[in-house]
């Protein structure tokens, strides 16, 4: 029979509970310069299942059968949400998501420029393409580029993708306007800074 209470000193509950903020932070830095009211989504959800992780660890150590130092090696699982964390916070630091994120929805993005060339005068708004919500899609005079600018995106400044098919981009060196970051081929990444 199993004891009264006993899931609260299991381990595995807020490993499961880990798979919405792993999910909720791979999302949140899917775009460039990530989606910063997902990312606080994201570091709430971290928190809870800290909190919940914090709790049902000290409730375990709590139950371990005296002298406790012996039977220690019994809180092994414990440290795999840690490793968890640390694992998540290694690929989305190594780019990984961004870059698999842009590959997978590159062929929409394509035909969004090609929307915007079809009509260079206009600038198209609220179009979805997969994971990314575009607000604005226009093109540049200046730099001959399409800019697409991610709604959400970004903290302070505007971000999004940048289609340059002609010649790299020039962007500002330091000050305010659009620097640009190559991704592949004419693809770049534009941030607006003020």
């Amino acid at each position: 029979m199993v004891e009264r209470g006993s899931r609260w000193r299991s381990p595995w509950p807020p490993v499961i509970a880990a798979a919405a903020p792993v999910l909720l932070t791979a999302w949140s830095v899917s775009p460039p310069g990530g989606y910063f009211t997902m990312a606080l989504v994201a570091l709430l959800c971290w928190v809870v299942v800290g909190l919940l992780w914090l709790v049902v660890g000290v409730r375990a150590v709590v139950a371990l059968p005296r002298p406790r130092l012996r039977h220690v090696g019994r809180l092994w699982p414990f440290l795999v949400l840690p490793a968890l964390a640390v694992t998540t916070e290694v690929v989305i630091d190594s780019g990984v998501v961004q870059r698999w994120a842009f590959d997978v929805h590159r062929s929409g993005l394509e035909a969004l420029v090609a929307d915007v060339r079809a009509a260079p005068d206009q600038r198209l708004t609220d179009r979805r393409v997969g994971l990314y919500e575009v607000a604005t899609a226009s093109a540049d005079p200046l730099g001959g580029c399409t800019l697409l600018t991610v709604a959400d995106a970004g903290f302070l400044d505007r971000t999004g993708f940048a289609h340059c098919p002609h010649r790299p981009p020039v962007g500002v060196v330091g000050g305010e306007g659009l620097v640009y970051e190559p991704v592949d081929g004419p693809w770049h990444v534009f941030t607006h800074r003020w």
